[in-house]
């Protein structure tokens, strides 16, 4: 069956980092649309931090212009377990 939506379910993770950020109101209402999208495609609720780091990750990860400049670099979940330790210590 083909996925109606190009976002794929996250597997659990350790809790994350909270980020402070302002968007624009029509960004929320797509993002709180695509959330309940994602409900009925998936069968569980993302939230919305959630949701936006898996969009960055997934663009990310599928942008081979980044991934050239990348190449020898740390994978996207090898920076990401950087990024939660140093988070860790700083409290």
């Amino acid at each position: 069956m083909k996925r109606a939506i190009k976002l794929r379910a996250r597997e659990e993770e350790a809790p994350e980092r909270k980020v402070r950020l302002r968007l624009p109101g029509s960004l929320v209402v797509d993002l709180e649309l695509y959330a309940r999208l994602y409900f009925e495609e998936h069968g569980h609720e993302i939230e919305l931090p959630d949701l936006l780091l898996a969009i960055v990750e997934q663009f990310l990860a599928s942008d081979r212009g980044f991934g050239r400049q990348k190449r020898g670099g740390a994978s996207i979940s090898q920076t990401r377990a950087r990024h939660e330790r140093a988070n860790e210590r700083e409290g």
